[in-house]
Protein backbone atom coordinates (compact mmCIF):
# COMPACT_ATOMS: atom_id res chain seq x y z
CA UNK A 1 0.00 0.00 0.00
CA UNK A 2 1.35 3.51 -0.43
CA UNK A 3 -0.17 6.28 0.95
CA UNK A 4 0.96 10.16 0.40
CA UNK A 5 -0.21 13.12 2.31
CA UNK A 6 -0.91 15.83 -0.68
CA UNK A 7 -1.82 19.66 -0.68
CA UNK A 8 -0.49 23.14 -1.02
CA UNK A 9 2.46 25.18 1.10
CA UNK A 10 1.56 27.91 3.71
CA UNK A 11 4.28 30.65 3.44
CA UNK A 12 3.77 34.08 5.56
CA UNK A 13 0.53 32.66 6.71
CA UNK A 14 -1.25 32.33 3.15
CA UNK A 15 -1.65 28.97 1.14
CA UNK A 16 0.03 29.12 -2.34
CA UNK A 17 -2.19 27.54 -4.32
CA UNK A 18 0.76 27.63 -6.97
CA UNK A 19 3.04 24.43 -5.81
CA UNK A 20 1.87 21.02 -4.59
CA UNK A 21 3.23 18.69 -1.90
CA UNK A 22 3.26 15.38 -1.48
CA UNK A 23 4.71 13.76 1.71
CA UNK A 24 4.88 9.80 0.81
CA UNK A 25 4.26 8.55 4.46
CA UNK A 26 6.34 5.81 5.67
CA UNK A 27 4.50 2.03 5.95
CA UNK A 28 5.35 1.85 9.63
CA UNK A 29 3.22 5.02 10.05
CA UNK A 30 -0.11 4.09 7.27
CA UNK A 31 -1.90 2.96 10.35
CA UNK A 32 -2.05 6.65 12.01
CA UNK A 33 -2.70 7.91 8.40
CA UNK A 34 -5.66 5.82 7.82
CA UNK A 35 -7.26 5.99 11.70
CA UNK A 36 -11.31 6.63 11.61
CA UNK A 37 -13.13 7.69 15.01
CA UNK A 38 -12.57 9.32 17.83
CA UNK A 39 -9.21 8.94 17.91
CA UNK A 40 -8.20 9.98 14.44
CA UNK A 41 -7.20 13.55 15.19
CA UNK A 42 -4.59 12.16 18.22
CA UNK A 43 -2.85 9.69 15.34
CA UNK A 44 -2.94 12.39 12.97
CA UNK A 45 -1.29 14.82 15.47
CA UNK A 46 1.15 11.68 16.34
CA UNK A 47 1.93 11.03 12.49
CA UNK A 48 2.83 14.44 11.75
CA UNK A 49 5.48 14.68 14.91
CA UNK A 50 6.76 11.51 13.46
CA UNK A 51 7.55 12.30 10.16
CA UNK A 52 10.81 14.44 10.57
CA UNK A 53 12.48 10.85 11.92
CA UNK A 54 11.76 9.78 8.54
CA UNK A 55 13.29 12.69 7.00
CA UNK A 56 9.96 14.46 5.99
CA UNK A 57 8.18 17.90 7.30
CA UNK A 58 5.76 17.96 9.84
CA UNK A 59 3.24 19.91 7.68
CA UNK A 60 0.97 21.41 10.62
CA UNK A 61 1.01 25.36 10.13
CA UNK A 62 3.14 24.18 7.13
CA UNK A 63 1.17 23.02 4.15
CA UNK A 64 -2.81 23.09 3.58
CA UNK A 65 -3.43 19.36 3.36
CA UNK A 66 -6.34 18.67 0.06
CA UNK A 67 -6.17 14.97 -0.09
CA UNK A 68 -4.53 11.83 0.79
CA UNK A 69 -3.43 9.72 -1.71
CA UNK A 70 -4.32 5.99 -1.27
CA UNK A 71 -2.82 3.38 -3.44
CA UNK A 72 -2.97 6.38 -6.48
CA UNK A 73 -6.71 7.02 -5.59
CA UNK A 74 -7.01 10.76 -4.18
CA UNK A 75 -9.63 11.07 -1.00
CA UNK A 76 -10.63 14.55 0.17
CA UNK A 77 -8.86 15.22 3.21
CA UNK A 78 -11.68 16.99 4.89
Amino acid sequence: MQVVIKGNPIYNGVVRDGAIIEIPVPAELHVLALAKGPDSGDAWDLLCRKLPSYGFMNPIGKMHISHLVIDGVEKRFH
